[in-house]
């Protein structure tokens, strides 16, 4: 999706969303020329985003609600590392602690199974750079090694 739709799409998320708002991380301010064409939920990779993004979103949002803290909470990066997903924010209220950790951890969990490139069941891990993959994503890239995903849970 490209243009007025996303800026339309971007806008909704951000209303619902507070903490979606791109801001500089030292100073807190959202940049002059911020036109709505992204989110700090573009950081998260495609596959990600697709299975579970929004729904992350929600529960956070829940959370931080009951904190009265929904627009104080920053994120700082959302990224990828070691084939899980990496969520950093600003802090979150001792209120929330709890439940945040739980949240973090559920979705750690879920994206060591998840494929990073579409959202369906991750059965393999690339290997050197790791990253889980369904079958038909992994059948795309022929020149990377993987293995089949083991069922254990790595350490964070």
């Amino acid at each position: 999706m490209r243009g007025k739709e996303a800026i339309e799409e971007n806008k909704t998320l951000i209303e619902e969303f507070p903490f979606l708002l791109p801001r500089n991380r030292w100073t807190d301010k959202v940049p002059d020329d911020f036109d709505f064409s992204y989110t700090e939920l573009d950081n998260m990779p495609d596959g990600w985003r697709t299975a579970f993004g929004l729904q992350m979103c929600r529960e956070l949002k829940e959370f931080l609600e009951k904190a009265g803290a929904l627009t104080d909470y920053r994120i700082t990066d959302i990224k990828e590392k070691y084939g899980t997903l990496r969520w950093y924010e600003n802090g979150v209220p001792v209120k929330a602690k709890k439940e945040y950790l739980a949240w973090q951890s559920k979705y750690w969990e879920l994206s060591q199974r998840t494929c990073i490139k579409c959202g369906a069941k991750a059965t393999k891990t690339s290997v050197g750079y790791i990253a889980p993959f369904c079958t038909e994503c992994a059948r795309e890239m022929p020149s990377v090694n993987f293995e089949e995903l083991k069922n254990k849970r790595r350490k964070k």
